[in-house]
């Protein structure tokens, strides 16, 4: 059950070698929104450790993949599933509403 701290550097290996959907919260220090967001992914995330894997990527250190990947705003949750981003969630949610968008987007496998 532990969280991965994302960067530029690690990011493409530990999507690489993800044995299962890989949910990426992207965040930044000065983001209000993203106090609420990163927390109620960590909870959901410890009572579903079987659904994915957790990694957080602090949007200053992860610059050239936010590029990659379009994030135009924090927070921002990207789901992975073999390599390949699955669905995308921007700005501020409750931890139900997240909830809800990953058993949607994981299907059977949550």
């Amino acid at each position: 059950m532990t969280t991965l701290q994302l960067s530029d550097e690690n990011f493409q290996q530990t999507l690489n070698n993800a044995d299962k959907p890989l949910l990426v919260d992207v965040w930044a220090p000065w983001c209000g929104p993203c106090k609420m967001v990163g927390p109620a992914v960590e909870r959901i995330h410890a009572d579903k450790p079987e659904w994915f894997s957790l990694g957080m990527a602090n949007m200053e250190e992860f610059s050239a993949m936010a590029e990659q990947y379009d994030i135009k705003a924090t927070p921002t949750l990207l789901l992975f599933k073999d390599g390949k981003e699955i669905a995308r969630r921007s700005g501020a949610a409750m931890q139900s509403q997240i909830l809800s968008w990953l058993q949607n987007e994981l299907g059977n496998e949550a």
